[in-house]
Parts: structure tokens; sequence; C-alpha cells
């Protein structure tokens, strides 16, 4: 279960930062390329995820 509040922790924080991102792009006239941005924060999910629960392996 752990695994799963974690998960989402991670989801939850890169959606923030990518809404935050977006308006902020959005506001000054930047337009983004939306495949490059959920590619890229998925990947960067995925290694936020991975670091954490290594780092909790490591503690065990």
């Amino acid at each position: 279960m752990k695994h799963i509040l974690k998960g989402a922790a991670v989801l939850t924080g890169l959606i923030v930062i990518t809404m935050i991102i977006n308006i902020v792009c959005n506001m000054n006239g930047i337009e983004l390329n939306q495949p490059v941005i959920s590619i890229a924060s998925s990947f960067c999910g995925v290694l936020i995820y991975n670091a954490w629960i290594r780092n909790e392996e490591k503690e065990r």
C-alpha cells in the first residue's frame, strides 16, 4: 500500500509542477509541445519514484 501512496504523491507533484509551467508559459505567449512535455514528465516521475523506493530499500 505504501508504494501506491508514494506513486500517487509523485504523480500529484508532477501534475502541479506541469500545470504551473504551462500557466507561466501561456501567460508569456510561449506554446509548449505537449507530447514532449508529457514524455519528459513521465520519465522524471519514474526516476523520482525509483529513487524514493531505492532509498527506502537501503534503510532496511
